[in-house]
């Protein structure tokens, strides 16, 4: 085809895509003339992402590390933007030293693409020595932007075993109670923050770094494993990813703060935000995509009460100025781990998750989470302060746990609740708010029927009966998507959910992922959208 046939049929977005293309080759051709370092600022200033530098743990290699640099360039970061690297002695040795080896590598990083910055992920024994970089090496602080710690043993660990003490230095340095411990942790445990952003993701199943929450750093966003993983399955668990690839994501996107001429302060976005949410603004939808994760990082902690909170990294981010609550309880024999996805899935969608450590079949460990909330949401320093909407309340949980969100709906303050496979121990008649009682067609458990009982009892309130077909009793994670657009509903006010639920020609009414959707008259009347 010559060019003039060529130019002849391209139209429109063809049209577009030549003219860029076109203007790449020429700008291609005209880096060859221009001087290294000027080659190196054009391309730099092409690039989305900080350079990032993944390393192993004590004996690991880099090959350990290949899963998730594979993963960063699936998600669009630049092949020659990630690399895995290990120290001298595969972390075996003395960890000052070994950050020192990590401030050359950054050095070298910096140097080779022309950025500022490098993001560092670290796991194991490598969180320490880059740590060490962090607080001793001079300069360090201005040359990294993040840094995530998989499962580092920042405060000791029980593992470290006097074989392994014999064997390597660097064992000894992380046992509990060693003075390199202690020193590396004097003062601050994050230095350079608020500069540097310090994430650290730890996992109650991970039996080398124990207990678990000597994972965690004061100062920095702690977070848990999306699923309960051991401490081998970081590198190549996707949920760990995806919290790290999230949260570099939110940083770049952050708004910035600048000072004009005159003195006054002036907010702006990455040039990668194409829209700005008003702060008055609904928390930012997904568009009725409730099955997918949603704009905001996840950070979860125990209040050491009883509570562990699941909750937005970036509080009043994204239009939300407070952020609704979702209250949980666990069925009688399960553990908190087992429901995190469907508890990090709500807080990804905008929600303050109050989650029962316990497996009490009543509200009270429930309402002892909401009062927590209430209490840091007016205390003087707390990351809640002022954050949390305390008047859109809803509770959901699990089977025993279920029944106890039945007995949390007849609290003034609990505006909507959603039992799983609920075991009620009060009445339905008690719920004060909208009722989504959601049973498992092959539950043997908790059989419909007895699921059916609060439903019939619910005449006061809006409520629907809906039977997941095929599930057992721990058919939860294909229920994520339900839970979060029945909250979104009744706590934020968002419109793209009513049509699931409510009018004549309801989606969920026909719907085949239901054996059965009943509505009671107060459901019926509800409009739809």
């Amino acid at each position: 085809m010559s060019t003039f046939q060529l130019r002849t049929a391209v139209r429109g977005r063809g049209a577009a895509l030549l003219a860029v293309l076109t203007a790449l080759a020429a700008a291609a051709v005209s880096l060859v003339g221009l001087s290294p370092h000027a080659r190196a600022d054009l391309v730099a200033a092409a690039v989305e992402h900080d350079p990032v530098i993944i390393i192993p743990g004590m004996t690991g290699t880099t090959q350990y590390m290949e899963p998730m640099k594979t993963k960063f360039v699936s998600a669009g970061w630049r092949s020659d933007r990630v690399e895995t690297w290990t120290d001298s002695k595969s972390m075996t040795g003395d960890l000052t030293v070994a950050g020192q080896e990590i401030g050359r590598k950054v050095d070298s990083v910096l140097a080779r693409t022309g950025a500022r910055k490098v993001v560092l992920v670290t796991w194991s024994a490598s969180t320490l020595a880059a740590r060490s970089y962090l607080k001793y090496v001079p300069g360090a602080q201005d040359k990294v932007s993040m840094y995530f710690s998989m499962a580092g043993p920042h405060h000791g660990t029980t593992s470290a075993a006097p074989w392994c003490q014999n064997l390597y230095l660097s064992c000894k340095q992380f046992a509990i109670g060693s003075p390199w411990l202690a020193d590396l942790n004097s003062g601050t445990e994050v230095p350079g923050s608020p500069a540097v952003r310090y994430t650290t993701q730890r996992s109650t199943c991970d039996t080398n770094v124990d207990p678990s929450v000597t994972a965690e750093l004061a100062g920095a966003t702690n977070l848990q494993a999306p699923t309960c993983i051991t401490h081998g399955a970081f590198p190549n668990d996707a949920g760990v990813f995806n919290q790290i690839k999230n949260i570099i994501v939110e940083h770049e996107n952050r708004p910035t703060t600048t000072t004009t001429p005159t003195g006054t302060s002036t907010t702006s976005t990455s040039p990668t935000t194409t829209t700005t949410v008003p702060p008055t603004s609904p928390c930012k939808s997904v568009n009725g995509q409730w099955d997918t994760a949603g704009p905001f990082a996840v950070t979860s902690a125990s209040n050491g009460r009883g509570t562990t909170v699941v909750r937005p990294v970036a509080l009043g981010s994204l239009g939300c100025t407070a952020h609704p609550v979702v209250l949980w309880n666990n069925g009688a024999k399960s553990k908190l781990d087992r429901y995190m996805p469907l508890l990090n899935h709500l807080a990804s969608h905008g929600f303050i998750v109050a989650a029962a450590e316990g497996n009490a079949g009543d509200r009270g460990p429930m309402l002892q989470g909401l009062d927590y909330l209430t209490t840091e949401n007016s205390r003087a320093g707390s990351p809640l302060q002022g954050k949390v909407d305390l008047s859109k309340v809803g509770a959901t949980g699990h089977s025993f746990g279920g029944g106890a969100a039945i007995d949390a709906g007849s609290d003034p303050r609990v505006d909507t609740i959603a039992p799983i496979y609920p075991l009620a121990t009060t009445s339905g008649s008690l719920v004060r708010g909208p009722a989504l009682f959601i049973a498992g067609q092959n539950d043997t458990i908790i059989v419909p029927i007895v699921v059916r009982t609060p439903y019939n009892q619910a005449t006061q309130v809006p409520a629907i009966f809906a039977e997941q077909r095929g599930a057992d009793h721990y058919g939860i994670p294909a229920l994520h998507g339900t839970i979060t657009s029945w909250m979104r509903f009744h706590l934020m006010g968002d419109e793209q959910a009513r049509g699931l639920y409510f009018g004549t020609n309801c989606t969920y009414c026909t719907s085949t992922f239901w054996s059965v959707f009943e509505r009671n008259a107060k459901a019926q009347a509800v409009p739809g959208p």
